[in-house]
Order: C-alpha cells, then sequence, then structure tokens
C-alpha cells in the first residue's frame, strides 16, 4: 500500500490493513486510521483500479466511481483521491450485511422490508437538474458516448444472439422497436439522472441508518427508467435473481417513484411512467440476453464464490416471459421476439430448467 502516500493528505497516517477482496478491475481494503480528520472514523476503505486494456469498459470504471462518490446521495463521502495511481480513500460503512445477505436468509419479514428500503434508497440516490451537468463534466465526453452506444447496441446484440441460437424470426422488428423506445429515452432529457447503474444486492449495505449504496463502477447519466427497472423486475444486472414475492415489486417500484420525485418531479402523478419503466425493463432483458445467453446454452448457474444464485437458463426463462406478460400491448414486437425465445427454450432445456425458484427467505 506505498501507492497511499499519493492519496493521503499531510497529518493521515494509516496502520493496519485487511483485504476486502475486490475484482480484476480493483483492490478494496479497510485501513485503521491512525491520525487524521475526526470526520474520518477510525477505518477508512480504499480503493485502487487496475489497469485495463485500452477500449475495454473497465477502464473507464474509475471515472465511474469518482463520480458516483462525488455526485449520488448516500454514497459513501469521498474522503481523498489519486487520478496517478486511480485511487480513492472513501467512508467505511462498516461491517453490515447486505440485502443479499436479507435475501438469502431466513427472515420473509426482513427481507422484505430491507428490499423496498433499497429501492427507496436507490430512487432517492439519484441526482437530476445541475449535478447532470456536473457529472458529465466528471466522466468525460467518452463514457458520455459508451453509455449511448450500449443502449443501442446491446438489446440489438442480444436479439442478434438470439437469433442465432434459436432461429427467432420477430428479431428484426424487435431490434427496430427496441432502437425506437432508446431513442425516446435518450431524447427524453429531462428525465436524464446521475444513477449508479448496478445497484445490486450485494452493493446495498444494510447500515443502521438505512440502505447504503457502493460499487459505483456503472455510475452514469441516464433516462431515469433505466434505474427504476432494477425495482420493477429485480436486480437488472445482477447474480442476485430469484422470484419475487406477490406484491413486493408493486412495493418496491413505489418506494423507488416516490424517493426518485425528489430528482425528477411529477413521477407520482405521471400515467405515462409505468410504460417507460416497461421499456427499460425490456432493452434490459434484450441486453441481459446477450449476456447470458451463452451461460444459458452451456447450462451453467451464476453466482460469486461461496453464494447461492440462479442457473442461467431458468434465469433468462424468467425475464423473456415477464416481457411477454408485460409488453405485449406497448411493445408487440419485442414481446413476440420473447415469445418466440420461450418456445425454443421449452423445445431445448428440460422442463425443470424452466423455473426459476423463490429467494430463499420467501422459499
Amino acid at each position: 500500500m506505498s501507492l497511499l502516500r499519493a492519496v493521503l493528505p499531510s497529518g493521515v497516517e494509516l496502520g493496519r490493513v485487511d483485504p476486502l477482496g475486490g475484482s480484476v478491475r480493483s483492490e478494496v481494503h479497510r485501513c485503521e486510521v491512525l491520525a487524521g480528520p475526526a470526520g474520518w472514523g477510525g477505518t477508512v476503505v480504499v480503493k485502487r483500479f487496475l489497469p485495463q486494456p485500452e477500449g475495454r469498459g473497465a477502464a473507464m470504471g474509475w471515472r465511474r466511481e469518482v463520480a458516483g462518490l462525488r455526485h449520488l446521495r448516500g454514497s459513501p463521502r469521498l474522503l481523498a483521491l489519486d487520478e496517478g495511481t486511480q485511487t480513492v480513500v472513501m467512508e467505511d460503512l462498516g461491517r453490515h450485511p447486505t440485502l443479499a445477505d436479507a435475501l438469502l436468509g431466513e427472515d420473509a419479514e426482513g427481507a422484505w422490508r430491507h428490499t423496498v428500503a433499497w429501492a427507496g434508497a436507490l430512487g432517492g440516490a439519484l441526482a437530476g437538474g445541475a449535478t447532470v451537468e456536473a457529472a458529465r463534466r466528471d466522466l468525460g465526453g467518452a463514457l458520455a458516448a459508451e453509455d449511448r452506444r450500449w443502449q443501442v447496441d446491446y438489446p440489438r446484440r442480444g436479439l442478434e444472439r438470439l437469433a442465432g441460437a434459436a432461429g427467432i424470426r420477430a428479431g428484426r422488428a424487435a431490434a427496430a422497436q427496441a432502437r425506437d423506445l432508446v431513442d425516446e429515452l435518450q431524447h427524453d432529457t429531462a428525465r436524464h439522472v446521475v444513477g449508479p447503474g448496478d445497484a445490486c444486492p450485494d452493493n446495498a449495505v444494510l447500515t443502521p441508518a438505512g440502505v447504503r449504496l457502493l460499487d459505483l463502477e456503472g455510475t452514469g447519466v441516464r433516462h431515469v427508467a433505466y434505474e427504476a427497472a432494477y425495482a420493477a423486475e429485480p436486480f437488472s444486472t445482477c447474480w442476485c435473481v430469484f422470484t419475487p414475492p406477490a406484491g413486493l415489486t408493486d412495493a418496491t417500484l413505489a418506494a423507488f417513484t416516490d424517493a426518485a420525485s425528489g430528482a425528477v418531479p411529477g413521477l407520482t402523478e405521471d400515467a405515462d411512467w409505468p410504460r417507460q419503466v416497461r421499456g427499460a425493463v425490456a432493452l434490459w432483458v434484450l441486453a441481459g440476453t446477450l449476456w447470458l445467453l451463452d451461460g444459458a446454452v452451456a447450462d451453467r448457474t451464476m453466482a460469486p464464490a461461496g453464494r447461492t444464485g440462479p442457473a442461467f437458463r431458468a434465469l433468462l426463462v424468467a425475464r423473456w416471459r415477464w416481457v411477454v406478460r408485460e409488453c405485449a400491448v406497448e411493445l408487440p414486437d419485442i414481446a413476440a421476439a420473447c415469445e418466440e425465445a420461450l418456445a425454443w427454450a421449452g423445445r431445448a432445456w428440460r422442463e425443470s430448467d424452466l423455473v426459476l425458484p423463490p429467494y430463499p427467505a420467501f422459499g
């Protein structure tokens, strides 16, 4: 941790270093504070981003993390940073369970309560208005272009991948419909917000003061419906996905919408808002088809080491069913493509592969 000398303000001294894991993208440590400002507390978290090949999305994670720490409400306080080593020092949220722990546990009442609180925290974390422009400056033009590109490319490529594997016929019409929907959301700039983009259950810490969000490497400026999709059909980019109990997603979307109205006034009164959310879910499902289909064909199960996660097949089937059920009227071509995918899965996979079990806490 000698790199910390370039990061720490004068007069700050850190002691014991405990690894907190990380990934191929970063190293994360909890460090004891031996000397420093009183507001830093007894420990801080130090996250250093590792060099990535130019052009890979993960190479941009540093800028996204810094933007999230600066602009998202309720994120850990940014205490120090060094661009040369791509290292941040942030508030330590403590040794608390995450929402994933609750959902994979045994307390149904607690899991419900924490999930609704998470949705409210996610909606409340968003920032609009002048903060959007400040975040855009922090992110830079390359990241803004990257966000616009994935919104167009990922759903299209998901449909192309599905056409290649399953031979669906509705792919071209569905891609055109998806592009129209992306264009609508990209041009609805009054509802663009700074959001975390990856608010998964294991990134939601259940502190005594409420749910706090960390691991902000997906931070970007995008339509608020993309963030709301996490609450409407949880969780768009995560491994911790099972079948929620009846009524939970209604409660989480309501909590998200109420809290997000602080950044985007008028959501709760807008009759068109639920349609935008359903459309954003459909786009995430098509993008997820790109990410998940190879694992489904190979019959793999998704979860980090030591965790319980769903089978790729069951997760994809559940999400295609959601689109068929919720979007048939508003997005008939996308729904038709998902219906063809379901028919193919029914022929190609075992019947037991097609059922996404309930969250353990509600099972």
